[in-house]
Order: C-alpha cells, then structure tokens, then sequence
C-alpha cells in the first residue's frame, strides 16, 4: 500500500474464482500463498480501505474458504469475525473465533485461514513500523530493543469490548462512504487513537506504557516540584519552598497539581511521609530513608 494518510477505498471486487481472489488481494496487500475453495462453489465479497496507515479489510465468503498467505515481517492483524466462524492454524495452535474474539497476530509465521460457512469479519492491517514510531514519540524517547508484541486474544473486559466495538462503527461507516474520515486530519487521528487504545489493551514490551506516558506528560515545573518534595521529605516544607523549586507562580504551580494528581503539593508532601511511616511501621528493623 502507497504512504499515504487519507481514508480511501483500494478494493472493492465480488468473485467467484478463487485465483482472481488471490492475484487482487496479493498485488493490492499481502502476498497470498494459496486460496483453497473448501465447498463446490465458491464466492467471495472483498472491500479494503485505507485509514492513515492503517488497512481496513471486510470479507464475505458464504461457502467457505482457506486461505495461506505468506509471512512477512510487516503487519500486526487484528481479526474480528462478525458472523459464522473463523479457524486459523497458527504457531502450531488450531484457534477458533466466534462473534466474541478478538485475536492480535504477528505475519511472521505462516498463518492457515479458513472460514466457515457465511462468515464475515473484519481484518485490520498495522504497519509494525508506524506502531513502533508511534509508541516511541509517546514516551518521548527511542527504544534500544525492538518492539516486541506477542500473539493474544485481547479478552472480553469492558476495555476490550469497547476496543471491538470502535473498529466495528469504524469499519462501518467506512462502508457507507462519503464520510468525514476522509479528511487527512481525521484519517490520522483514528490511527492514532488505534494504536494508543493497542498499546494499552494488549500485552507487549513497552508496558507499562502508561506510568511511562504519565511521566512523559508531566509539565517541567509539576516534576521540579515532585522530585524537590520527594528529595527532602524529612525537611519541614512549605508551600513557598516548593514554589521556588519549581520556578513558577504558586497559582500555576496548584493548578498544575491538581490537574496531574488530583492533590496540592502539599497534600502530595503528607501522602508521601504517611507512605514512608506506614513502611517503617511494617518492617520496623528495616532503615528506610526519604
């Protein structure tokens, strides 16, 4: 697919012939091994869309299909079966999907698709690369190992009922066309809020991204402050000193608190001091230092 950040349909094709199914689709995406009708007849209704980077794939196929595309270290899917089933043969593992499954897979290995009778479902392609950059630019700084994410059903929380139920309006209203996601703009910002909703859901070596993220976050001043208290708990502080170490107005420097936790700097002073005396009361013998 060509590097581009609008919304855009690239496929659009009904077939009945499973070679034609296989040329499209590997020209078009990724390259397909083998298209394998399961039934006598054989019909196949293909859309795909691009949003941002990402690739938005619906699939239909009322009489069944197996399908064998060949690894690639590019893509992270996501499979979303909407109706019937789905098997997939993968890492030595026979999977089956119902309505309720969500299943993260890495192109690495060779994966055996074969859909049962009238299913359809959702296939979203992740640049491994643009999910890496992405990830990077969150916790304001370049990772040394590679971007590892493993293989998972992403599980049925209310966090990841959510999740499914984001892509299905996105992918339906990518169906009904002449939508606002055509917009560079929006087109982008789907992306992006994909790839944070991922990273957030799914196990991988960036977790936990979300204390690195909060950091990440944190206005200068609200971490000059934190670090000073943090540094001289035992000091009998107040509200002035730790203005001062911030170098911002107190207005500015209480608002901030606030926003990012919820307490004054003072108040954050006592909960750290009550934390230290609550660790002392439990291992009395064990010196603890502030």
């Amino acid at each position: 697919m060509k590097n581009v950040k609008r919304t855009f349909e690239f496929l659009n094709f009904k077939t009945s012939n499973p070679e034609e199914l296989q040329s499209i689709i590997s020209q078009e995406f990724t390259t397909i091994k083998q298209v394998e009708p399961v039934g006598k007849e054989f019909y196949a209704d293909y859309r795909a869309y691009a949003v941002g980077q990402l690739v938005f794939t619906r699939g239909k196929f009322p009489y069944g299909i197996s399908v064998i595309p060949i690894p690639e270290e590019k893509w992270l899917f996501l499979e979303i079966p909407l109706s019937g089933q789905l098997q997939l043969r993968y890492r030595g593992r026979d999977l089956l999907f119902d309505y309720n499954s969500t299943y993260l897979i890495t192109s690495d290995q060779p994966i055996h698709y074969r859909f049962q009778e009238n299913t359809r479902h959702i296939t979203i392609g992740i640049d491994k690369q643009m999910l890496t950059a992405y990830a990077q630019k969150l916790v304001n700084r370049q990772q040394d190992q590679k971007f590892t994410f493993y293989p998972q059903v992403l599980g049925r929380t209310s966090e990841a009922t959510s999740f499914r139920r984001y892509l299905e309006f996105i992918s339906q209203e990518l169906l009904r066309g002449g939508s606002l996601f055509n917009s560079p703009l929006i087109a982008t910002e789907i992306q992006n809020t994909i790839f944070s909703m991922l990273l957030s859901l799914s196990d991988n070596n960036y977790l936990p991204l979300e204390n690195q993220l909060e950091e990440s976050c944190l206005p200068a001043y609200v971490r000059l402050a934190r670090d000073y208290i943090e540094s001289y708990l035992e000091l009998p502080l107040c509200l002035a000193d730790i203005t001062a170490a911030a170098g911002v107005h107190v207005t500015t420097l209480l608002k901030g608190f606030k926003q990012h936790y919820e307490i004054s700097p003072i108040a954050y002073l006592k909960q750290k001091r009550r934390l230290i005396a609550a660790l002392v009361a439990r291992n009395p013998s064990r010196e603890l230092r502030y």
